[in-house]
């Protein structure tokens, strides 16, 4: 198994120079060893430049079975979650990068969403448990999109990804300060318990 370092180092060579091919075959050789990368990033703090391997394996298809996409969308997921709190590299790609995630892999995160919000809905409802957890991810990333519009206006009205998001996502944009409130929450919490998980 080759050092995460070296994985990331060849990862961004393979993306400067436009080898598709060689990309896929890396990340295809990094997932199974996603969660001890996660562990030896935990030293080596290149957390955006994991989370965007982990991204990239999963906008690629590359994984396999559920357990494997699964832990792809939680250690990108936490991985984020500790660059914005790291704060070194820039904080609008990675909020857009975290919205991107939960936008288009929800369904990969609602288990512990359930898990640790809805435990009373999953042993009556699982069906109702389930929306109830996309309701949360999608106010989870409402919450990250007003932080962007707050912060970086400008940059939000000319990313036509994240327009195309926002226009994308189910409930109602108009969230109040109480619920924006608790999707932060639910943020740091998810993260917490995500970070114990794979420790």
């Amino acid at each position: 198994m080759d050092s995460l370092a070296h994985i990331l180092d060849e990862a961004r060579l393979h993306h400067l120079a436009g080898d598709r091919r060689a990309l896929r075959a890396l990340l295809k050789q990094a997932i199974p060893h996603r969660v001890a990368y996660y562990r030896e990033n935990l030293g080596l703090t290149r957390h955006a430049e994991f989370a965007d391997l982990l991204c990239k394996a999963l906008l690629l298809e590359l994984d396999e079975e559920e357990e494997e996409s699964i832990e792809l969308a939680e250690l990108a997921y936490v991985s984020l979650c500790e660059e914005l709190k790291k704060g070194d590299a820039d904080p609008y790609e990675q909020r857009k990068m975290r919205v991107i995630l939960l936008h288009y892999f929800a369904d990969y995160l609602t288990d512990s969403i359930i898990e640790i919000f809805l435990k009373k809905y999953r042993e009556y409802n699982l069906l109702q448990a389930r929306n109830l957890a996309l309701d949360s991810i999608a106010r989870m990333q409402l919450s990250d999109i007003f932080h962007i519009e707050q912060h970086y206006g400008e940059r939000i009205d000319e990313d036509e990804q994240l327009n195309d998001i926002c226009n994308d996502i189910d409930i109602a944009p108009n969230l109040s300060d109480q619920e924006l409130a608790e999707a932060d929450l639910m943020h740091r919490v998810l993260h917490a318990y995500l970070k114990a998980k794979y420790k």
